[in-house]
């Protein structure tokens, strides 16, 4: 990991390239917890997926006007489906487990100057 360059800026910028298709399983499981049978919502949502990707379009406006999907999820209910911070939330126990993060004792040697590991990635 030493030596990482991390650019956040182009790792966002190449997600919003799916114009938040990304977001469609969390749509397909929120519809599906509604009651929808998962082939009803899969087609809904697949329906908006393929407008969005070809006409590059945004999936969460699409789905914000198809009465399909507004028949179940409010527009709050929608833009809480979008949430980057969902796929985010267990980033720090990751770099925990694979021993990524500094102890207390390695910051405190960053603080003094002697310690030379890569700033954390993320």
């Amino acid at each position: 990991m030493k030596g990482l360059k991390v650019y956040p800026e182009n790792m966002r910028r190449n997600i919003e390239l799916t114009q938040g298709v990304i977001f469609s399983q969390r749509v397909l499981l929120a519809l599906i917890a509604k009651g929808l049978t998962r082939e009803q919502a899969y087609k809904m949502v697949q329906d908006n997926a393929m407008k969005a990707w070809e006409k590059r379009e945004s999936f969460l406006s699409l789905l914000q006007a198809d009465k399909r999907i507004t028949a179940h999820l409010s527009k709050e209910e929608l833009n809480s489906l979008f949430d980057y911070g969902y796929y985010l939330k267990h980033v720090d126990d990751v770099f925990t487990r694979l021993q990524l993060t500094r102890t207390r004792r390695e910051k405190k040697a960053v603080k003094a100057g002697s310690a030379k590991l890569a700033p954390r990635a993320v």
